[in-house]
């Protein structure tokens, strides 16, 4: 009987098989947050969903990762891919938050062809989202 064929190793391999389509499902739904955070402000807001499921994709990655005893891998993933997966889903979730100064600072730079009206289009957007917040809380 050849050792290609025995169950452990069939089962070895769709294990290696499911490993590699679970961290190339991870790479693609991460360049897509990346893709989509670089994209203006409509767009931009998917890329908490992408991040979102990444995370989701991380978390089967980690545990896996500690059974096979990979723990290198499991480390990174913690260390690295979860604060990663965070960020995004935090500054999808603050760019829907403050949607309305954001896509008007957004609109403004667009329009800007000078340095100095950009810099007047951040002095705007400071003094629009200190009145949306104080607007918010009463002040």
């Amino acid at each position: 009987m050849n050792s290609d064929s025995s169950p452990e190793s069939s089962t070895g391999q769709a294990t290696a098989r499911r490993r590699r389509r679970l961290v190339g499902s991870l790479m693609l739904a991460m360049l897509a947050s990346w893709l989509l955070m670089l994209s203006p402000l409509p767009f931009s807001l998917f890329s908490g969903l992408t991040g979102l499921a990444a995370l989701v994709l991380l978390v089967p990655l980690i545990v896996q990762s500690i059974r096979e005893r990979r723990y290198s891998m499991a480390v990174i993933a913690t260390l690295l891919g979860v604060p990663a997966t965070l960020l995004i889903i935090a500054g999808a979730a603050l760019s829907a938050a403050f949607y309305g100064p954001v896509s008007q600072l957004e609109e403004c730079r667009a329009t800007a062809l000078t340095e100095q009206a950009r810099i007047q289009c951040d002095t705007e957007a400071q003094g629009s989202m200190a009145e949306w917040v104080s607007g918010l809380f009463g002040g």
